[in-house]
């Protein structure tokens, strides 16, 4: 799940300083997450979805 953030945030041209601002979650926390060193928790997925502009489905799809 942590490549599939980060392939989405690149395609938003975000930057993690950028989801931080964006969802208030820690850009140190969101680095861990996408480099699959952190679990995601539920209430993180929605709000790093929100940030993003994203579907909660866009994390689990590979379509473009």
């Amino acid at each position: 799940m942590g490549e599939r953030l980060r392939k989405l945030r690149e395609q938003k041209k975000l930057t993690q300083l950028d989801m931080e601002i964006n969802s208030g979650i820690n850009r140190t926390e969101i680095s861990r997450i996408e480099n699959g060193q952190k679990n995601i928790e539920f209430l993180t997925l929605v709000k790093l979805a929100i940030a993003l502009d994203a579907e909660l489905e866009d994390f689990f799809s590979e379509s473009e």
